[in-house]
């Protein structure tokens, strides 16, 4: 039994192998690795209408991480099965190693490692009434051997904000900053309204530090609070950065309020808010023709990356803002594509921090389409190309564009950099029988 297993493994790595020398024979610039599945995962791109263009964000079913050596760490979930897998490559994309666990609830939210190793997964489920126990983080060692878990009623102490239907019309994020854990996702409450719900634990005592979330939603600080999260009604998409003491969240709000709209969380302090990015129309429409990318960290600031074409008969079109570090001020968008109705649609847009104040942003192209944001479109999806760009902390290119046709983008996982090589990492599943990992060489497309 152990000669055969051994042989198993050695197979995988040596298919691994040829798989990313076939990819760095194609393209100097990426890496790729394809992993086959005997269990079936939801897609992460839009082959099914134009998912690019609805009104909410979607739950990745693949999600990627660098590790502190410079590893990649790629997580699944097959729901069938109930087991969470787990996939380890080196920076060169050869597989290291793959394991599962059994998952602790019936969906996989999103995950986390940190420094020593250890996984951080939230799962959560369906309540049917407040007393359920339906979300969970459990905390497992570097072999999959489980460590602890935290569990929370849906009607955590809160109060207000029931969970009845976890990850509803949005996604889940969960990032460490020390000894913090911070998870954020959307959700139904018992009442029928969707918002934004997280908490915040000590990952090494699984206590929790946050006090609930503040149901106020104005610019400024939170008035004789200390540690709590922000709260938007009809959160569409969510982000963490993690940052000195704490997190920046962002969430992309419909209704209270109706913008991308982000809060300063440092522990001890009073949280911070900033409605940066108004939307038009009424309160609660929906349909925002808008897109989050992401939040990196400036020498002052903050800057966000997102795209936005007013309504359905606008292309959008991809714009950074610049924030200071108290979310004081914001500035106006700086757009930096300009694309038309005879060009067609940005969508997907991502951006990770790399090194010396320069950013890489990827954004998807998209033919135009006036397709109404809460209605899909049951046809193929209009996808044209993929492209990216490094940005300085201004929005200033420090690089060509770069196209990278046919080389989709996951929906809303979160791009990974990895100081050790360069590269940038991300994974899609572009089948319902098939993961990639992709690693971009940044290095090769600095001017």
């Amino acid at each position: 039994m152990r000669l055969k297993r051994n042989l198993s493994l050695f197979l995988i790595l040596l298919l691994s192998c040829f798989s990313v020398l076939y990819a760095q024979d194609t393209d100097e610039h990426v890496l790729n690795h394809r992993i086959e599945l005997d269990f079936n995962i939801l897609n992460t791109v839009d082959y099914y209408g134009n998912l690019y263009i609805r009104f909410h964000a979607f739950l990745p079913s693949v999600l990627t991480f660098v590790n502190n050596d410079g590893s990649v760490t790629v997580c699944t979930s097959d729901d069938s099965a109930k087991v969470t897998w787990i996939y380890e490559f080196g920076m060169d994309l050869t597989e290291q190693k793959r394991f599962s666990i059994p998952n602790e609830h019936s969906m996989l939210g999103a995950f986390t490692k940190d420094n020593e190793g250890n996984y951080y997964i939230f799962y959560a489920g369906r309540a049917t009434k407040t007393t359920d126990e339906n979300m969970i983080i459990a905390k497992y060692d570097q072999n999959g051997e489980k460590v602890n878990t935290f569990k929370m009623q849906a009607n955590p102490r809160d109060g207000f904000s029931t969970v009845k239907i976890p990850f509803d019309a949005g996604t889940c994020r969960l990032e460490i900053s020390g000894s913090m854990l911070a998870v954020y996702f959307a959700h139904e409450r018992f009442d029928g309204h969707q918002a934004s719900f997280g908490f915040i634990i000590d990952k090494d005592s699984f206590t929790r530090i946050d006090k609930g979330h503040a149901y106020y939603y104005q610019n400024g600080t939170y008035p004789k609070n200390n540690n709590l999260l922000p709260f938007t009604g009809h959160s569409f998409n969510q982000f963490i950065l993690p940052i000195e003491n704490g997190f920046l969240i962002a969430d992309h709000g419909d209704a209270y309020p109706r913008a991308f709209t982000f809060g300063k969380f440092q522990n001890g302090s009073s949280t911070i808010r900033l409605n940066a990015f108004k939307f038009p129309g009424n309160i609660g429409a929906n349909a925002t023709y808008a897109e989050m990318g992401g939040l990196v960290k400036t020498s002052d600031g903050f800057l966000f990356f997102g795209s936005y074409g007013t309504n359905a008969n606008n292309a959008r079109n991809i714009f950074i803002l610049t924030m200071d570090e108290n979310l004081s001020r914001c500035s106006n968008p700086v757009y930096i594509t300009k694309y038309t109705r005879n060009d067609g649609h940005a969508g997907h847009p991502k951006i990770v921090s790399i090194n010396d104040g320069r950013y890489i942003i990827l954004w998807e192209f998209f033919s135009f389409s006036t397709q109404a944001a809460n209605i899909v479109a049951g046809t193929s999806t209009g996808y044209i190309s993929t492209f990216a760009l490094i940005i300085d902390e201004n929005g200033d290119a420090v690089s060509e564009i770069q196209e990278y046709k046919g080389i989709r983008l996951n929906i809303n996982d979160t791009l990974r950099y990895n100081p050790h090589n360069g590269a940038v990492y991300w994974a899609i599943n572009d089948t319902s029988k098939s993961i990639t990992v992709y690693g971009l060489d940044v290095r090769k497309i600095i001017k």
